[in-house]
Order: C-alpha cells, then sequence, then structure tokens
C-alpha cells in the first residue's frame, strides 16, 4: 500500500449517515480494547465493530426498562436520536444475536469491560446499531471508509489488520451489500493507500479482496449459529471470511450435536470454561453425543488475545469465563462450563482432559 497526501473526501451519503448518527470514521471500529491490544502484542493490528446486542437497542429507547447497571438501562439521549431520525420502531424491532441463548444473553460480554461502566460506550454503541438499522447499505458503505482507514494505520505500524465485524452482537455482514463504485475506489486510493473491488453489491469482504490477497486484511468472526442454518458459519467462508469459530453454548438443548456438526464441518469450537486463574490447562476436550464422540485437543484462546485464526482446524479453544457487570449469575453460568472432569448437558456430555 501507497500511501499519498491526497486530502479525502467522503462519499455523500457516508457522511451524511455520520453526522445523523453523531459519529465519525473513526468511531465504527475499536482497536483499543483488551482483546485487541493483546492481538496486537502478537503481531496483528485488530480492529472490531460494537454494536449493541440482543434485543438491548430496543431496551435502551424504553424509559420502562429496568436494569442492573446502567449501561444495560434506559438511555435517553439514544431515545431522543431515534425519534429525532425516525427509526425508533425499526430499533424496537432489531435483535442482533438471533441465536443466543438465554445464559449467552444474561452473561453478555458487551457489559464486561468499559461496556459495562460506562453509558458513554453503550450509547455509542447505540448510535452506531441505529445507524445500522436505519440504512444498512450506507452503513455497510461506511464500514468501507472505516476499514479502509484502519489498514492504513496498521501498514503504517508495519502489521497486518484483521477485523470482526460481531465484536458484540451477530449481525450477519455476509449477507449486507452495498455499491462500491468507481470513485470510491479511487478516493480510497487516494487517501488510504488501500485498493478495493468496485460493483453494485459487494460485501465488505469481498470488497476488499485484493487486500485479503496480499496478507494484508484477515476477517474472522466467532458464531453462535448452526452450521446447517441460512447464518451459518459456512455461509460465511463461502461469502469471503477467511475464518470464523463456532461458539458453544451449554445452556442450548442442542448443544454437543451443534459442536459435533461445527467439527465435521471442519471447523474449530470455543468453549467458555469456569476456570480458577491458577488451574492447570486443559489437554483436550471430547464432546459425547448419542452414540457420537469426537475429541478435540484444546488450545488456551487467551494466550493470544483474538488470533483465533492460528489455532488449528477441529481443535477446542478454551476460554477462561469473563464476567459481565449486571450479569444474573444463575442465569448467565448455564452458558458456561464447568471445570469438571465429566460436565453433563442436555443432549449429551463433556469429557474435559488434563
Amino acid at each position: 500500500m501507497t500511501r499519498t497526501n491526497a486530502p479525502h473526501r467522503l462519499s455523500a451519503d457516508v457522511a451524511g449517515i455520520l453526522e445523523t448518527f453523531d459519529l465519525s470514521l473513526g468511531s465504527l471500529l475499536t482497536t483499543t480494547s483488551a482483546k485487541a491490544v493483546h492481538t496486537a502484542a502478537g503481531g496483528t493490528y485488530n480492529a472490531m465493530h460494537y454494536a449493541l446486542p440482543q434485543r438491548q437497542l430496543a431496551r435502551a429507547i424504553d424509559p420502562r426498562t429496568v436494569a442492573s447497571i446502567a449501561p444495560r438501562g434506559y438511555l435517553p439521549e439514544l431515545a431522543t436520536l431515534a425519534e429525532r431520525t425516525g427509526t425508533a420502531e425499526l430499533a424496537r424491532r432489531h435483535n442482533g444475536c438471533m441465536h443466543a441463548t438465554p445464559g449467552c444473553v444474561a452473561g453478555c460480554l458487551a457489559s464486561a469491560g468499559h461496556g459495562g461502566l460506562s453509558t458513554d460506550v453503550a450509547a455509542c454503541r447505540g448510535r452506531r446499531t441505529l445507524a445500522m438499522v436505519a440504512d444498512p447499505v450506507t452503513y455497510t458503505r461506511a464500514m468501507v471508509y472505516a476499514i479502509a482507514r484502519e489498514l492504513a494505520r496498521a501498514e503504517r505500524l508495519g502489521m497486518p489488520c484483521a477485523v470482526r465485524t460481531c465484536g458484540t452482537d451477530e449481525t450477519f455482514w455476509a449477507g449486507r451489500v452495498a455499491p462500491i463504485t468507481p470513485a470510491d475506489a479511487v478516493a480510497i486510493r487516494r487517501r488510504f493507500g488501500v485498493d478495493v473491488e468496485t460493483g453494485d453489491a459487494l460485501n465488505v469482504a469481498e470488497t476488499f479482496a485484493p487486500m485479503r490477497a496480499r496478507g494484508a486484511l484477515h476477517f474472522y468472526e466467532y458464531l453462535k449459529a448452526h452450521v446447517d442454518a441460512p447464518t451459518s458459519p459456512l455461509a460465511w467462508l463461502a461469502a469471503g471470511w477467511q475464518d470464523v469459530t463456532a461458539s458453544f453454548a451449554a445452556d442450548r438443548s442442542t448443544a454437543c450435536r451443534d459442536a459435533v456438526a461445527a467439527v465435521r464441518a471442519g471447523l474449530r469450537v470455543a468453549f467458555p470454561v469456569r476456570l480458577a486463574r491458577n488451574a492447570a490447562p486443559l489437554r483436550s476436550v471430547t464432546i459425547e453425543t448419542y452414540g457420537d464422540a469426537v475429541t478435540l485437543p484444546a488450545v488456551d484462546g487467551d494466550a493470544t488475545g483474538d488470533a483465533r485464526w492460528n489455532d488449528p482446524a477441529g481443535s477446542a479453544v478454551i476460554l477462561r469465563e469473563k464476567r459481565a457487570r449486571g450479569a444474573d449469575r444463575t442465569i448467565a453460568e448455564r452458558f458456561t462450563i464447568a471445570d469438571a472432569p465429566t460436565v453433563e448437558l442436555a443432549d449429551g456430555r463433556l469429557i474435559l482432559t488434563r
């Protein structure tokens, strides 16, 4: 990539949606979270898109909302913005996590870290989400410019860039397409030194095909969708994402069957485990369900930040349980896995081996 000093002009539609929803290009993606910083320490610049998860957008604009902590509750400024922009009804209908289980919702990590301390963080995520549901096409175009911006920063640091579009939700970005014009390509090239494809209906991974081919950009996700769902991990891979990790949901009635299906489809599986700080590392996880069984070598997923693409397919990525502020622990713990030799679940069991 070769960046010039040519002036940068955002297209009118992108500039307009950012202004309408009190956003800036630099506010769409986050690179300073603890996980992103950890990933960067390993040599990959990490940018994530954080939106409000599940039905949180509807709760945030409803003055009747009762919440355990302020960031999970009513946000008056967001409600005002939704009314001003005519997006209140869209917000009330939005569900950012169609595949979430009750335990996942209760323990959602959107309320961990700064997300559980500051209503400013929740409000910014809310503005992104409102813009995303108000005009998905223009917001996708804005994301293209935002990703190009982070790619340029990564190049200045001498690093490849990894982008996760679903940092706190599971919006089907693989199916969100937008027109990318020759004028966009010229503007992005002149300002950021980044090459993009042009076309009438491209998702963000397709748009950045030239940068992916050079190894400069890596799209990855964690997903709870079943492998046979329309929005499955396989659909993301077919749409240009280089890496997808299936997430194990212990409180799903088909948890074990879903995980075995993911492994048989060539995916790795992430397991949130209630590990003590001084716990010895796991060597393997065996999933047993209705006479079927697979044994996966375990890898420490916390050791490398979010760099899942370095972990082998068919592995068990062990993630120490992260606790969200304001979570109902009796419900949230159903989503995670006890650190025990055998864990009985609705459709089978897990065997954790050290």
